[in-house]
């Protein structure tokens, strides 16, 4: 037994469909009388019960319109009277609608089967605050029950993706959010999320402070000329740190003779030209919280005695040694050239001691801060010593003149042997070393490119020839001045090696053959050979041979079993060998198997032709061997093997395959589902009212959509209307009918429509079978009417003279069939009257009699009681009932309404308000309730 199983009451239902006629009496269902709802958790057992009217009635069950088949996770059982759907471990996609169907009654289940919660069981707290460094490695952790559980992980509420830079893993329970190398912008809210739970991980990343890697020690004073290009230089830890410069206390900014750069880790700042205001002080600080790492230069610019003090001194920049040899060729243009550090700075020149003046072949040019001293057809007296006066500088140059060396080869050429496809390099040395060297090859002036590549070094010349061939081979010259040297070049070839051999191969009869070689190197036409056998190749049209570049290839064109055997390719240095094997021709499809899409109901052909006649075959749709019969032919005519299938339904689709030898075909047969059609329409029906009323069509198949109208509208499910979907069948079922249900129905499927048809109600014919008899009671006590009618499932009303009763607190109203009980409880003097039963046109009469019981006084009022003047007195009673007459006297007077008397009633308990009582209201009041009567003495104090 299940946990889930629902137990039959004993109990009956009757249900007439009208329209039904049969020698036995119609399969009931005793129960459940209404369809019935259960929730269920995932793989817990359920159990659908229905209890028929006969032991031996058949029942078919559907979920969701489709009969349902037998299997492990679905028993149908049958006990007696009871039918059992059961569902030993209920899986999410196990729930749907469930209707036991008996032919003549339904019974239905609504089933909805929930998975089970998905937990994070690790971390328990669901929010956590996490610290880590940047750059480094940040790895969130989730354990969630049960393991298969899907998670799904948000950054700052959008949902993440996987990257080189965020990756995400699950492995059994665990799953992981892992940053590899995360940064301060990854902080943030991180969730990771199941179906029904949520943890959140709060994550801050705190860079690692900057560190000054370089210099390792605090730089010592660095002390300038003015004039002169200062360069302060650091590296960071972290290339993206920003930094800021600072001269004594105050900000740099770039420009004016200042440039800041930044490139990598390291970061400088330069002057151009150093001036005494750059002196002082200079700080590069990372970031700007107090107390950033930080590194100082202290810059001294020492300052030389001028006329002006605040003008830099001028100082000699190029040439930067203090003594320079120059040597002119006599008759030519002898010139000296300084670079002061600045404009305007008087200069003066010297020669052996006596100052040069601008004129003659002297003269003397400035272009800015340069200086030059040019000597016009140099002779052998302008050599000596020349001096460039500046300010602050001088500068001296050693100048002589002479006719140049004569120019001469030092040293001869080497003769060369290199091999094929290397690179050749002659060499010699020439005086002067500013000489110029021509090369020849064999007679010809070389002229550089490619393959010919001259250089210098110094005195150094050399010709270089790439990729020697063994046409390069012959005479190399070098000719400078009147002398010359001369070499040869040897080029030896290259042996032919196979980088890439020959390979066995394995072919079918008639196909074509490669064999495929590659060397190391390009050989001249016939450089290889090939051989069969150890023999050369014989004369064949189906034989060719082809070069390309490497690659040598020999094709055979359609190979015979003859052709089988050793295959070589050979050179002069190197041989490689394979072996050809030629196996029978195998069978194969000349024409293959086409896909094929008909109707349901049509017929379809598949044919393929083979390379082979006289072959055995097979068909098979879905891997099952087909067999000759009424919807299948098969044909075989020499190549052609053919197969005929006729009558196709959906189920038919499939892969349609043909098997010979090794050989095997396949193409799809698809098979178009024909529009629904509505075989059989619903009949008109006559029911009786209160019964219920099934309308039925079938459709030309199970899976189609059905529409059912009432007088033009379109009808949707209700407690009272139920529409099913019983294999093809479609049932429109009406419960307690009335005359309102009464019309024309029709269904649709599509645009095919079935009716309309007729539903008429009858007015059921109610008779009373036992009358209800007139009751006496007792004020306080009960009384039941009883009343017997002809039908069970009339509705009946009551009334008690003219107005309706309802069931509650004194009133209780229950049906037992065709039995009718009316109780009133607690009956009072004014419920007596007529009592009324109806029953549709039935109706029946009595009369209710109460008893009156005689009034009497429950509680009585104090027997004295003093109020002050000026004040309210109240005098209280109370009574056996409700709605009795109390009559109050004063010293024997009867007391009536007024300003001064106010009577008040409050179901049983009854009230005398005396307002404004003075002295003169004292006396002894009496209160009169049918025969009985009570005293009470009023005092009144004060005046």
């Amino acid at each position: 037994m299940c946990g889930s199983d629902f137990l039959s009451p004993n109990s009956s239902r009757e249900a007439d469909f009208g329209c039904l006629h049969s020698a036995e009496p119609p399969v009931r269902i005793i129960y459940p009388r209404d369809e019935v709802t259960l929730i269920a958790v995932s793989l817990e057992c359920v159990a659908l019960v229905c209890e028929l009217s006969r032991e031996d009635a058949p029942v078919r069950w559907y979920k969701d319109g489709l009969e349902v088949e037998e299997s492990e996770a679905l028993v149908l059982e049958s006990d007696g009277p009871r039918r059992r759907l059961v569902l030993p471990a209920a899986q999410p996609e196990d729930g749907g609608e469930f209707v036991c169907d008996a032919g003549d009654d339904s019974a239905f289940f609504t089933v909805t089967v929930t998975a089970p919660p998905e937990r994070i069981v690790h971390p328990t707290a669901r929010s956590l605050d996490l610290q880590f460094g940047a750059p480094g490695r940040v790895e969130l952790r989730c354990e969630v029950a049960p393991a298969g559980s899907r998670v799904c992980w948000y950054k700052d509420g959008l949902e993440v993706e996987a990257s080189d830079d965020l990756q995400l893993g699950a492995v059994g329970p665990i799953r992981t959010l892992t940053l590899p190398h995360a940064q301060p912008e990854d902080a943030g809210e991180y969730v990771c999320e199941t179906r029904n739970e949520a943890v959140t991980f709060n994550v801050s990343l705190a860079e690692t402070p900057v560190q000054f890697l370089a210099p390792e020690t605090a730089p010592s004073p660095l002390c300038v000329a003015p004039g002169e290009p200062v360069v302060l230089c650091c590296e960071l830890s972290r290339p993206s740190a920003s930094v800021s410069w600072s001269h004594n206390g105050k900000p740099v900014q770039e420009g004016q003779g200042l440039k800041l750069q930044a490139e990598g880790p390291r970061r400088t700042l330069c002057i151009l030209a150093a001036e005494p205001a750059h002196t002082g002080l200079y700080t590069c600080q990372s970031g700007v919280a107090p107390g950033s790492p930080s590194l100082s230069f202290t810059l001294q610019v020492a300052v030389t005695p001028s006329s002006d003090p605040t003008e830099p001194p001028v100082r000699v920049v190029a040439p930067e040694a203090a003594q320079t040899r120059v040597r002119s060729a006599p008759g030519g243009d002898l010139e000296l050239v300084v670079h002061l550090s600045r404009p305007g700075g008087p200069v003066r020149w010297y020669k052996d001691g006596e100052r040069l003046a601008n004129q003659g072949r002297v003269q003397l040019e400035q272009a800015g801060a340069r200086q030059v001293l040019r000597v016009r057809g140099a002779r052998s007296g302008d050599a000596g010593e020349y001096l460039c006066d500046a300010p602050q500088d001088s500068r001296i140059f050693i100048v002589s003149v002479e006719e140049p060396p004569p120019v001469k080869l030092v040293s001869e050429l080497t003769p060369l042997t290199v091999h094929e496809g290397d690179d050749a390099t002659f060499r010699c040395e020439v005086s002067p070393p500013d000489a110029d060297v021509t090369w020849l090859r064999n007679g010809a002036v070389v002229t550089p490119g490619p393959q010919l590549e001259t250089a210098q070094n110094g005195s150094s010349r050399t010709l270089t020839i790439r990729n020697c061939q063994l046409e390069d081979a012959g005479a190399v010259t070098a000719r400078a001045g009147g002398t010359t040297t001369s070499a040869r070049l040897h080029v030896r070839e290259t042996e032919l090696l196979f980088l890439r051999r020959l390979q066995d191969v394995r072919a079918e009869e008639g196909q074509d053959v490669c064999l495929e070689v590659e060397t190391g190197r390009v050989g001249a036409a016939g450089a290889v050979r090939w051989m069969r056998g150890g023999e050369p190749l014989p004369h064949d049209s189906r034989l060719s041979m082809a070069q390309d570049g490497h690659i040598h290839r020999l094709f055979i064109h359609g190979v015979i079993l003859a052709d089988q055997g050793t295959y070589g390719c050979k050179s002069h240095h190197d041989r490689t060998l394979a072996r050809l094997s030629v196996r029978p021709r195998q069978l194969r499809a000349l024409r293959p198997l086409e896909d094929v899409a008909v109707n349901e109901g049509g017929s379809a052909t598949f044919q393929l032709e083979l390379s082979q006649e006289g072959v055995t075959g097979e068909w098979a749709r879905g891997g099952v061997r087909l067999q000759p019969g009424p919807k299948c032919h098969i044909h075989t005519e020499g190549h052609t093997h053919r197969l005929e299938l006729s009558g196709l339904g959906l189920a038919d689709g499939g892969c349609i395959s043909f098997t010979a030898d090794s050989l095997r075909c396949a193409a799809r047969l698809s098979v178009r589902e024909v529009p629904v059609t509505i075989v059989r329409g619903p009949q008109d029906l006559e029911v009786t009212e209160g019964d219920t009323a099934t309308f039925e069509c079938e459709l030309s198949r199970a899976l189609a959509d059905i529409t059912w109208e009432k007088d033009g509208g379109e009808l949707t499910p209700s407690p009272r209307l139920r529409l099913q979907a019983l294999g093809t069948r479609r049932l429109l079922q009406l419960r307690r009918c009335s005359s309102s249900d009464a019309g024309t129905y029709s269904c649709a499927v599509g645009t095919i429509r079935a009716g309309p048809v007729r539903l008429t109600v009858r007015e059921r014919t109610v008779s009373v079978l036992r009358e209800l008899q007139s009751v006496r009671a007792r004020e306080g006590d009960g009384a039941t009417f009883e009343c017997m009618v002809s039908e069970a499932e009339t509705p009946g009303r009551w009334e008690l003279g003219d107005r309706a009763l309802r069931p509650g607190g004194r009133v209780r109203i229950r049906q037992e069939g065709k039995k009718h009980i009316l109780v009133l409880s607690e009956l009072r003097a004014e419920d007596a009257g007529e009592v009324r039963f109806r029953a549709g046109p039935a109706q029946s009469l009595a009369q209710l009699e109460v008893e009156a019981l005689p009034l009497q006084m429950c509680r009585r009022p104090p027997r004295e009681k003093t109020v002050l003047a000026g004040r309210r007195a109240v005098l209280e009673v109370t009574v056996s009932r409700s709605g009795g007459h109390v009559s109050w006297l004063w010293e024997g007077v009867e007391l009536c309404q007024g300003d001064k008397y106010e009577m008040r009633c409050h179901g049983p308990t009854h009230s005398l308000v005396i307002h404004d009582v003075q002295p003169e209201d004292q006396g002894t009041y009496c209160c009169q309730v049918g025969k009985d009567s009570a005293n009470t003495r009023l005092l009144v104090e004060g005046d």
